[in-house]
């Protein structure tokens, strides 16, 4: 009988969820150069491939407003030529004679690029980047800022309005800080940046101080260190630039609809968090866990198992050393709208009057440790958490201090942190068509979160 197997399995499972996954160690050297460079070994004897990276500290966050998008700008133009290879077409084929393409991303407050290539080449491989980071010539700027405009163009409507609701709720939620620009830039500044823009954004951000360079491979660290040091040894001098400001707290709850032609509409609910270093970090991170670490996370389970309200939703917790936005997101269908606003605020609810215990809780730890032992089994992961740390410290350095923390997390201290997030004001934004019925009952319900309404899709 089926029936007989069932108590045995559920036993089964939470005895292995209880039992924890030990953590490969992670063997780091860490040298700050004479010029003030941070350079990290991550020797992985084990791994076919190296990994080179590189962290620049600016973004977004460092960016005035006649200079937003110059960050994400100039992420690309440092591959359009170097002084060792003067052309684009030189520095792919250079690249790619070694292993992948070169690649790269601006975010809010850093810039990342990394080479994956055949370990042979690695020292090449640093070279080539110390090149392109450190002389970039800035050819072929009209052609890549076609590409960019392009880029940009995913954000804004045929009118030029924003339409990109990550954008317009970190306006709302962040409007007198950078942190709520627009990390690709708004066209009319993408129009205007020339040379002279890069060269200076380049000659205050591209410099030995604001910069962590990580190499991972299988090699040792004291050979990666010395390809490093002698790599970026002539690399621009000069200090991080400070952490601006940390964005004043908004004063009342906020709506922002924006009518636009889509088949869906976009919508978000966020909340102001504490940064990264504040005592409830690690009780939030296990309350977005919580909300959506899989399928049978409380999210998906209510909004897609329960409700069929979504496709496509996720709860997000974006955070700095300083400051941070805990988001519930979905794409819905105009009528579904009012009952995802509903639903996303008593899921947030549900934290603090049902926070996680018992077998809902083992798991998320469970979960916690087998994330991190992925991460450092790949050198993409183990890049992230060792030379992430030396970019903005907003985790422990030691991943296993990193799961004592976690482990440690109460259902209590789950739903302190979340009751503080909720004592804030709560910021919505929608991005499609909505009926003015709906549209008003959007905005009653993020203005009086606790107001009854029907939980289904109307």
């Amino acid at each position: 009988m089926c029936d007989g197997l069932s108590n045995p399995l559920v036993t089964i499972h939470a005895a292995a969820m209880s039992t924890p996954l030990p953590l490969p160690p992670i063997a780091a050297e860490i040298r700050e150069l004479p010029n003030g460079l941070c350079a990290v070994a991550l020797p992985m004897p084990e791994t076919a491939t190296t990994l080179v990276a590189a962290d620049v500290r600016v973004g977004a966050r460092y960016e005035s407003p006649r200079d937003a998008g110059l960050s994400h700008f100039l992420e690309h133009m440092v591959f359009q030529g170097c002084a060792v290879h003067p052309t684009a077409q030189e520095v792919n084929e250079a690249a790619e004679r070694m292993g992948t393409a070169l690649d790269a991303y601006t975010s809010r407050d850093s810039t990342h690029f990394e080479h994956q290539v055949s370990p042979e080449y690695t020292r090449d491989a640093v070279r080539l980047l110390a090149a392109v980071l450190g002389t970039p010539a800035f050819h072929d700027i009209e052609s890549e800022r076609s590409i960019i405009m392009e880029e940009a163009l995913d954000e804004v409507d045929e009118r030029g309005r924003l339409v990109d609701a990550d954008t317009l709720s970190r306006q709302i939620l962040w409007p007198d800080s950078p942190l709520g620009q627009s990390v690709v830039g708004n066209p009319r500044n993408l129009e205007r940046f020339d040379a002279g823009d890069l060269r200076r954004h380049h000659g205050h951000h591209y410099v030995s101080g604001n910069l962590v360079v990580t190499v991972a491979g299988p090699h040792p660290a004291g050979e990666l260190l010395d390809w490093m040091s002698e790599a970026f040894a002539a690399f621009p001098a000069g200090e991080r630039p400070a952490l601006p400001p940390a964005p004043q707290p908004v004063a009342k709850p906020s709506f922002l609809h924006v009518d636009d032609a889509r088949s869906q509409v976009d919508c978000r609910l966020v909340y102001r968090t504490p940064g990264g270093l504040d005592p409830t970090s690690p009780a939030l991170a296990m309350a977005r866990m919580a909300l959506d670490d899989g399928l049978a996370s409380r999210l998906h389970r209510r909004m897609g198992n329960d409700l069929g309200l979504a496709y496509d939703q996720w709860a997000n917790w974006e955070r700095y050393p300083d400051v941070g936005a805990f988001e519930i997101g979905a794409q819905v269908s105009a009528p579904k709208v009012p009952t995802f606003f509903t639903e996303a605020f008593a899921l947030f609810r549900g934290l603090v009057e049902d926070p996680p215990r018992g077998d809902e809780l083992a798991r998320l730890r469970f979960r916690a440790r087998f994330h991190l032992r992925s991460m450092v089994e790949r050198a993409e992961g183990r890049v992230l958490l060792v030379a992430g740390h030396r970019v903005y410290p907003v985790d422990p350095p030691d991943v296993e201090e990193r799961l004592r923390r976690l482990d440690a997390v109460t259902p209590e201290a789950i739903a302190e942190a979340v009751r503080g997030l909720l004592a804030g004001p709560p910021v919505g934004v929608a991005v499609g068509k909505l009926g003015r019925t709906a549209l008003q009952r959007v905005k009653e319900i993020v203005k009086d979160p606790g107001r009854p309404t029907p939980s289904r899709p109307s």
